[in-house]
């Protein structure tokens, strides 16, 4: 029977890593790139990743990760969780291990000091994660600086956490943001 596990950077099983790493090659091609093109690491250890891992025995189902950013938005100061990765290996689609992973992990930032989470997505999947909570934000994203950017298209879907989150909902809904990459 499959188990969701919960696992801190530095515990993460080197199997689940590297099962992880091998779908990410196929799926994300293009972030296999410069000095990312041998990844060995899902996200950069120093962005304190947790890992949401679904497995059987050594084979891993579905996986996806968080991590922890400082994000200038309007002014103001968050500390937010970015949500990325989502995966689930194509024998065991639709059968709800994407699901599970997303709920632990949106239990997981609820239940956390941050202000806010956010996550990037097709349109099409926006009704999945908003079944857990998650809502649209249309307000530009874009990749750089206010001087100089590129649009970013994907949906950007945000939880909002703590009072200071709740509070900026509408800057997040309204205002730009900039980050120097997705996750």
């Amino acid at each position: 029977m499959p188990e969701l596990t919960v696992y801190q950077q530095s515990d993460f099983p080197a199997l689940y890593k590297w099962q992880a790493i091998a779908f990410m090659r196929m799926e994300w091609a293009s972030i296999f790139y410069d000095d990312n093109l041998y990844m060995t690491e899902t996200y950069p250890p120093e962005l304190q990743p947790v890992h949401f891992v679904m497995a059987e025995d050594d084979s891993l189902i579905s996986y996806a990760s968080i991590l922890k950013l400082d994000l200038p938005h309007a002014g103001i100061d968050y500390r937010i969780y970015g949500f990325g990765n989502l995966l689930t290996f194509p024998p065991f689609r639709r059968r709800g291990y994407g699901g599970q992973i997303l709920q632990a992990a949106t239990d997981f930032i609820l239940q956390s000091d941050v202000d806010a989470a956010m996550l990037f997505c097709d349109r099409l999947l926006e009704p999945f994660y908003e079944a857990k909570g998650w809502s649209c934000t249309r307000s530009a994203t874009r990749l750089g600086s206010p001087d100089q950017y590129k649009e970013y298209a994907p949906t950007r879907m945000m939880l909002f956490v703590s009072e200071k989150g709740r509070l900026g909902r509408a800057d997040f809904e309204t205002q730009p943001i900039y980050i120097d990459e997705p996750w």
